[in-house]
């Protein structure tokens, strides 16, 4: 089977949910990694020719395998002649304080087979014919889920329902809420054929978030007005009313995620499209937010007007983080950008001579 051209094309091989809702794989890692000294052009066929032997022996899509790997600001200033087609991570929010990380490279495995993400890790980053410990070391894995059941499996302590597919309790990836693969993808320059990444790691705080009822948390993740069963319901679009947000923060003295988010579209169309997963890493509630986008641009576009920052003028209710969506919930721990190159140029991309 001939594999799509971008490595970020993942959503043909998605099923859908009884409603028709896209079915993300289940379970998800994030091998992000360090360089070893200076990969050669031979290094580069290795890695190349050890991803496809993965691809070749797994069927494409969440039933086997999907991947995709990144190459961040630092690998293009120390290793090649290419300015980096990605800036470096910023703060997007004034009370977070997250750490900038400079990571040479994020490979993003995600498959319905939990235990088979560890297989290929050990097979990349163990003995046996396709290691690739001499140029490549593992800083840190990062893994997650994401999947109807999966969260209240993995917290069975805090009574989550059953039905939920993220730890907050709500839906995400709606395709009406999701750029298109190809809006996100480049058309011309060095990176064609491409997208890029950005990846932050977000604590979760659940004790605050479920001490509120449905309702409320609904209208804290929507809008104001939309209860949690029409939230439920939802399934061509995350249900927002952007375009009323000043009326409906000053009569409801609150500000909801999707609402203050769908501002950023443009053309009424998303400019991210989300490959986020839930996460207990080190302990802690989570998601790791992966994000796809043509250029930062849109990823900053997009983050900056979910913060609502103007909203306070509306209402004096709601400040930068209190009654203003999730933010009173989730804490930045970490940020990272990444160009994904497309599939044929994916190993070690833009090598100096």
């Amino acid at each position: 089977m001939k594999l799509p051209e971008a490595q970020h094309a993942w959503e043909s091989t998605f099923l859908t949910d009884e409603v028709g809702r896209p079915l993300a794989p289940r379970f998800h890692r994030l091998l992000m990694l360090d360089v070893v000294d200076h990969p050669t052009a031979a290094d580069a066929e290795r890695l190349d020719d050890a991803l496809a032997a993965l691809e070749e022996r797994l069927p494409h899509g969440p039933h086997g395998l999907l991947s995709c790997l990144g190459w961040g600001f630092g690998w293009y200033a120390r290793h090649t002649a290419v300015r980096s087609p990605v800036p470096r991570a910023i703060p997007m929010a004034r009370w977070e304080n997250p750490v900038l990380e400079d990571i040479d490279a994020c490979l993003h495995l995600a498959s319905d087979d939990e235990d088979r993400l560890a297989e290929i890790t050990e097979a990349l980053f163990g003995p046996g014919p396709l290691d690739q410990r001499t140029r490549l070391r593992i800083r840190e894995v990062r893994t997650g889920f994401v999947g109807s059941g999966l969260p209240a499996e993995r917290l069975p302590e805090r009574g989550l329902s059953p039905k939920a597919p993220l730890l907050l309790g709500f839906h995400s990836g709606l395709r009406g809420n999701q750029a298109t693969e190809e809006s996100i993808t480049i058309t011309e320059g060095p990176l064609a054929g491409g997208t890029t990444m950005h990846v932050s790691h977000i604590e979760l705080d659940l004790d605050s978030w479920y001490e509120q009822d449905r309702d409320t948390r609904s209208a804290q993740m929507y809008a104001p007005g939309i209860g949690a069963d029409e939230a439920e319901k939802l399934v061509d679009d995350a249900k927002s009313d952007a375009d009323r947000l000043p009326a409906l923060a000053a009569a409801h003295g609150q500000v909801g995620h999707a609402q203050a988010t769908g501002r950023a579209r443009l053309y009424g169309r998303p400019r991210i499209n989300r490959r986020d997963f839930a996460t207990l890493d080190h302990g802690a509630p989570g998601t790791h937010f992966v994000s796809l986008q043509r250029t930062m641009e849109d990823f900053n576009a997009t983050r900056a007007v979910m913060n609502a920052a103007d909203a306070g003028g509306h209402h004096g209710g709601i400040g930068v983080r209190r009654n203003n969506g999730i933010n009173s919930v989730m804490d930045v721990r970490s940020r990272a950008t990444f160009a994904v190159p497309p599939r044929a140029a994916r190993a070690f991309p833009n090598l100096r001579d």
